[in-house]
């Protein structure tokens, strides 16, 4: 029984360390697991981060997109020559050696434009980044499908925890009774004093385990709080119906079309692709490329500031500006094999996921299967225990049993029903594993 409680503690936490907190009004909440599933999905905060990381990488794409458009720049300057600059002139000319040229006052302002015609990296960075903002929305897919199971896992968690707590609330309560019964016969010399004592060892030994449960249960059920950002003060109200009313039946291996749904291998599969892409930006270093470029200028000198007298000068110019690459000292033959490897270690990493999946998915329907043996043998067992424990309670009250075979009869119908619970808590932790490898819809 102490193991059942720390696999639920255990369970909560883990599911715990990666979301985040948040705030809500202090109203009790009824939820349903699909209600609880939206809300986390509409709150939780690492799932906002992923939608705008998702953003973020659209806009890059935009920012991609840009190069695409004209540049234009304007710029301005102001020279002030403390000597002069000089031409060297011919021998015997009649200027002497050097001939000073400018003034004391140089100013010059611009307006320079260009646009390119064909750069081939530009159209692949615009697809890099689309296929980029492809994986991040992927990831926004994968997230809330780990966030649906997180939360599917915890809600029928906080349920199972608190049948725990009433099967040994229960059975807390049933040693409360014997014991004063059997206070009672002792009082009158019907029973000896070896039974008081162990009865209420028994009751002194089942309060402990209450407390712990009780605990436990609250801890998780505020773990749950967190996972659907609300604060930890806000009371919620779960819906038994969703536990009792859940069927616990066998599965069969899905055929291989979930691997197309898989998120891992879809995202692999995206990363090829833009390796791919990567590949093809490499060779496109070879490509030459073609810019229109055009300048308008006004400039103008004086020794003075008399700047209503300055005479200023427009010039302008257009063109083409074409670049060829020749050599580059072999680096892109170089980064088109480091690519190439990166494209041969995605593919290895690719069929070993695939593999492990393969493995992970089968596990999970045994596990489901077996699971659900438990858990119809375990029913049985309950039924049985709960009629031994009350054939065990007359014979005890009627003096044809021993009170070992009463405590006996007692931890029996408690273990049945840990038991049970024990085999419905495998079968929803291995169905939440199935869901989460076939990728299916959170919304389910």
């Amino acid at each position: 029984m102490r193991k059942l409680i720390t696999i639920f503690i255990f369970a909560g936490f883990v599911l715990s360390t990666s979301l985040a907190l948040g705030q809500q009004k202090p109203d009790t909440l009824h939820l349903t697991v699909k209600q609880a599933v939206d809300l986390a999905i509409q709150q939780n905060l690492m799932q906002k981060v992923t939608e705008l990381e998702l953003q973020k990488k659209q806009e890059k794409v935009k920012e991609y997109m840009a190069a695409l458009y004209p540049t234009i720049k304007a710029s301005a300057s102001y020279t002030r020559n403390l000597k002069l600059p000089v031409i060297f002139m011919p021998a015997g000319s009649p200027f002497g050696p050097t001939l000073k040229i400018g003034s004391d006052n140089s100013y010059t302002g611009a307006l320079s434009a260009s646009m390119p015609i064909f750069i081939y990296n530009v159209f692949e960075s615009i697809n890099i980044g689309r296929k980029d903002a492809e994986i991040s929305a992927e990831k926004v897919r994968e997230n809330k499908i780990n966030l649906a199971a997180s939360i599917k896992t915890t809600y029928y968690n906080v349920l199972l925890l608190r049948r725990t707590c009433d099967v040994i609330n229960q059975s807390y309560q049933n040693a409360l009774t014997n014991l004063n019964y059997i206070q009672k016969l002792n009082a009158n010399g019907m029973v000896s004093d070896y039974d008081l004592i162990r009865i209420k060892v028994q009751v002194d030994n089942i309060y402990p385990n209450l407390v712990q449960a009780e605990n436990a249960y609250n801890n998780l059920l505020n773990i749950f709080k967190v996972l659907l950002n609300i604060d930890v003060n806000t009371p919620v109200e779960l819906d038994e119906k969703e536990l009792s009313n859940y069927n616990f039946s066998e599965m069969v291996l899905a055929d291989s079309s979930w691997l197309s749904s898989n998120s891992t291998l879809r995202q692999l599969t995206l990363t090829r692709q833009m390796l791919s892409i990567q590949e093809k930006m490499v060779k496109g270093a070879n490509y030459p490329s073609l810019v229109a470029i055009g300048n308008y200028q006004y400039q103008t000198q004086a020794n003075d500031y008399n700047f209503s007298n300055y005479r200023w000068v427009p010039t302008s110019l257009i063109g083409l500006q074409l670049n060829v690459p020749i050599f580059s000292g072999f680096s892109v033959r170089k980064q088109l094999s480091q690519v190439r490897i990166s494209q041969q270690q995605l593919d290895m990493q690719a069929q070993f996921t695939q593999n492990n999946l393969k493995v992970q998915i089968q596990n999970a329907v045994n596990a489901v299967n077996a699971a659900v043996k438990k858990v119809n043998s375990a029913k049985g067992n309950v039924d049985l225990a709960q009629r031994g424990y009350t054939i065990a309670q007359t014979r005890y009250n009627t003096g044809q049993a021993t009170l070992l075979e009463l405590n006996d009869a007692e931890n029996a119908m408690l273990q049945a029903k840990l038991n049970l619970i024990q085999a419905q808590l495998e079968y929803l932790t291995a169905k939440t594993d199935y869901e989460k490898i076939i990728g299916e819809p959170f919304e389910k």
